[in-house]
């Protein structure tokens, strides 16, 4: 059966966690004899009015993680993250979950899955957002270069478009680095390209 478990930045033997309120359940798939999952993983919130749930696309089983993000005062979401069975690499699918009037929770992102090589993090930056800016910075293969090592990264960067009333995170600017990064050797990539990704965002929101 589906293991059910209950997680949201938490750790010990402590009482289960909450979100506004309401108990964080997270249900991981059966797995094959290999160990890898025969379906998505899910996040529930429990309780009243109604259990609300958010099932991954199909194959995102492994390692599910849930934590609060705070996108405004007093409003509050789930981030879930679910990745892809793999040897080598995996897929890592995200959802920034609120709670709906159904049984659905709602994912305001419309993020493309990310590879495992990624960097990813919200930044509070009130002149260009005044919701928190969603960063993600995915590694691209170029000549030469091996499936780990240094790569260029492209930095991808959403936030709620000011002109649209459904809170949904939408892309506002990609690009790829000039330099090679190793994220296995630790580099902190979207801390190095922070000027060059706010200059972007700035005059992206200035050309509106």
């Amino acid at each position: 059966m589906a293991a059910v478990w209950f997680f949201l930045g938490y750790a010990g033997a402590q009482s289960p966690p909450k979100f506004m309120g309401r108990q964080v359940s997270i249900i991981e798939p059966e797995r094959t004899e290999d160990g890898f999952p025969k379906g998505p993983a899910a996040v529930c919130l429990e309780g009243p009015p109604q259990r609300q749930c958010y099932t991954a696309p199909k194959d995102f089983g492994n390692n599910p993680t849930v934590t609060a993000v705070q996108l405004r005062k007093e409003l509050p979401a789930l981030f879930f993250s679910a990745a892809t069975g793999g040897v080598s690499g995996s897929e890592i699918h995200f959802a920034l979950l609120r709670p709906g009037t159904g049984k659905d929770l709602e994912d305001l992102f419309v993020v493309a899955s990310v590879s495992n090589q990624n960097q990813h993090a919200f930044w509070n930056e009130p002149a260009i957002s005044d919701k928190p800016i969603f960063l993600v910075a995915d590694y691209a293969v170029g000549s030469d270069e091996a499936h780990y090592g240094p790569h260029r990264y492209i930095i991808s960067a959403y936030f709620p478009n000011r002109l649209l009333n459904d809170g949904l995170y939408l892309l506002e600017d990609r690009y790829m680095t000039i330099r090679l990064y190793d994220l296995q050797a630790t580099a902190d990539i979207l801390g190095s390209e922070k000027q060059e990704i706010l200059r972007r965002l700035r005059r992206v929101v200035s050309a509106r």
